[in-house]
């Protein structure tokens, strides 16, 4: 997938050990070890029924999540609301089916606090704070072949984290059958990429080593403008879309710290590289959501189709500090020392689209309790050569019942997401070996919620 440190230092173990000491480190090619981060936008399922029924919910929003699905939705609330507790608890698990250890991690996650306020006219306003994206694995692995007087032990242990919420200020009004809405949103982003990697080869003739540590963290804060319309040609058809715009950077930090070395024998070769205030960038796209919406006495269906465009491919953490690679040929030689720049780790968007369905069905005609149900693809935003992110597709399922006594609502239900890629590579092993291996994503989220009408 794609070029990692130790392959630049098996490269020079193979060609510099061989050869000339001083050949030098392409920074061009300074990866760290890989990490596995989905950065896939459907992710965490939102809101207290929008949730539920996959994210088909840009024509039929009437919660304070809609100051995100569409800020038209807001006027089809008529009192005051507030979702006091609208979250869920995720369980991802990661198998590389190479590796003999599998990975992933538990996340407990509030993707959605949020109120309403309705005014004497045909306009409500509402303010929501939600989780978009949230990523948080573990994965610990060692392979051993052979033995050790001849024989190689790879070991890696890596640490993810990535995630984006949002605070929405919206507003939307009603004029006969149209809906009109708009907002701002403030995307909070974040990621942390902490990875070691080991890799021993030993055999009748010595033994060779190559160690690589690394992490790399980034944060930004972004201003992106939201517009939402909604029109109901009918009393049971609803139409809606909505639009988010790219953003405007107000803040961002950095951090990168890399360290490699290889040890053959006496000549030993080293690459580092720090910077306590990197750049970080983070394009997010054009985002355009429209639904159809079927709206009956006791069954409400919708279909969605979430289109994203595909900004040019950039460094998103980059840095002006060089490279520095030191150079070893053995004792009483002096090392080399020599700086190169750094190109940065690029990320390649791509543009693509994704479909959901979903809606619900009231159980009883005398009771509130709906069946809510929805299917969403989640395609990966990447293309495969992206170097912060991993290209996987997911698709997921959602399953849950709602209810309400007196101005109390709660809903709790199910979320189910998988995804595999079958050409993961994990590196380039000092032996010469090339270790692939498919990978298996799957995540179990157990959705809840509270939301309490005035």
């Amino acid at each position: 997938m794609r070029t990692s440190l130790t392959s630049v230092l098996v490269a020079f173990a193979v060609g510099a050990f061989a050869g000339s000491a001083k050949a030098q480190q392409p920074a061009s090619q300074l990866t760290p070890p890989r990490n596995i981060v989905l950065p896939n936008v459907n992710g965490v399922p939102i809101g207290p029924f929008g949730g539920l029924e996959a994210g088909a919910y840009s024509a039929r929003v009437d919660d304070p999540s809609a100051s995100w699905f569409n800020p038209a939705g807001l006027s089809r609330t008529t009192t005051a609301e507030l979702s006091g507790n609208a979250g869920l608890y995720q369980f991802t698990t990661i198998t590389p089916t190479a590796l003999s250890n599998t990975g992933g991690g538990l996340q407990q996650l509030p993707n959605l606090v949020g109120f309403s306020v309705h005014t004497r006219g045909t306009c409500t306003f509402g303010l929501s704070i939600l989780t978009t994206n949230a990523w948080d694995q573990e994965t610990n692995a060692e392979l051993i072949n052979g033995n050790a007087a001849n024989g190689e032990r790879f070991a890696y242990s890596a640490d993810a984290e990535y995630s984006r919420r949002n605070v929405n200020f919206s507003g939307g009004c009603q004029h006969g059958r149209w809906r009109l809405g708009g907002g701002l949103s403030f995307a909070f982003t974040d990621l942390k990429l902490v990875d070691t990697a080991s890799d021993r080869v030993s055999s009748a003739t010595g033994l060779g080593t190559v160690l690589v540590s690394s992490r790399r963290e980034g944060s930004a804060m972004q201003l992106r403008p939201i517009v939402g319309v909604q029109y109901d040609p009918s009393e049971k058809w609803r139409l809606g879309v909505v639009v988010r715009t790219p953003a405007a950077t107000l803040h961002r930090t950095g951090e990168i710290a890399i360290d490699g070395t290889l040890q053959n024998g006496t000549a030993s070769q080293g690459v580092s590289l720090f910077d306590a205030d990197a750049t970080f960038n983070n394009k997010l796209p054009w985002e355009i959501q429209g639904g159809v919406g079927y709206v009956a006495p006791r069954t409400q269906l919708e279909i969605d189709v979430q289109a994203f465009t595909g900004p040019s491919a950039y460094a998103m953490l980059a840095s002006g500090n060089p490279v520095v690679t030191y150079t070893g040929a053995g004792s009483g030689v002096t090392p080399a020392i020599a700086t190169q720049p750094f190109d940065g780790l690029t990320s390649s968007p791509r543009g693509f689209a994704n479909v959901a369905v979903g809606g619900h069905y009231q159980l009883w005609k005398q009771h509130s309790y709906l069946l809510h149900g929805g299917f969403t693809t989640d395609l990966s935003p990447v293309e495969s050569n992206d170097q912060v992110f991993d290209q996987i597709n997911m698709y997921g399922w959602t399953v849950g019942m709602s209810g309400q006594t007196g101005k109390l609502r709660f809903s709790g239900g199910l979320n189910f997401r998988q995804g595999t890629r079958t050409d993961a590579l994990v590196r380039d092993l000092l032996s010469g070996q090339r270790l692939t291996t498919q990978v298996k994503v799957h995540t179990t989220a157990f959705i809840y919620s509270l939301s309490y009408e005035f």
